[in-house]
This record gives C-alpha cells, sequence and structure tokens, in this order.
C-alpha cells in the first residue's frame, strides 16, 4: 500500500503531469537521460496530447516544468541515482526507483483512462 501511494504521489495530480512521468519514466527505464535529452524525448507526446486553455500549442518549457517536479519528487523518493548532483549528469532510476517506477507504469496501465 505504501509503495502505491508513493508511486501516485510520484505521477501527479493532473492528466499532463501523468503523461510526462508515463513517458519519462520508459526513457528512463531503458538508459540514464541527460536533462535535456528527457525533455526532447518527452515534448513531442505532451505537444501532441495537449494544449493551454487558451488553444496555444505546449512549448518546451511547459515540458520542462512538467518534468521538474517529477525530477524533484523523484529525488525526494529516493528514486533517483544521484551520485553527481549535477544539472548537467544524467538522470537514472535507482534501484527504489525502479520498483517505484512499475509500480506507477502498471498503475497508469490498470486504472480508466485518465484516472488512477
Amino acid at each position: 500500500m505504501r509503495q502505491r501511494t508513493a508511486a501516485l504521489a510520484w505521477l501527479g495530480d493532473t492528466a499532463a503531469d501523468r503523461q510526462v512521468a508515463e513517458y519519462a519514466l520508459c526513457a528512463l527505464w531503458a538508459e540514464p537521460r541527460l536533462h535535456e535529452d528527457l525533455r526532447d524525448a518527452v515534448h513531442p507526446v505532451l505537444a501532441a496530447g495537449f494544449t493551454h486553455g487558451d488553444g496555444t500549442a505546449m512549448e518546451a518549457k511547459d515540458t520542462e516544468r512538467l518534468l521538474w517536479r517529477l525530477w524533484h519528487a523523484g529525488r525526494e523518493l529516493g528514486y533517483l541515482d544521484e551520485r553527481e548532483r549535477s544539472v548537467d549528469a544524467p538522470i537514472s532510476l535507482s534501484a527504489t526507483g525502479r520498483s517505484a517506477a512499475l509500480a506507477a507504469l502498471r498503475l497508469l496501465a490498470e486504472g480508466p483512462r485518465g484516472r488512477v
């Protein structure tokens, strides 16, 4: 139950948060990524599915903001490996983070669309 609660917290509250989390966790599962590489991988997915309330397109800075929330929460929960605490260091999942990422992705896959 604790792992489910932590996974839900890591996913965020909005559909955009969860879309970014899903794609970012899949990308990080495969290999460590630099911040900008992760943003560049996630942004097309976010931009294809979301717009701002006024209809304008999502920009890279919007993706960065959502990724920062995921990154910050992951750091606080111990889900990201932080041998180097530098913006230029690659982001990778810790052993605990891999388990949490699986739990989070499972919640997204098994839950009703748009809701977990």
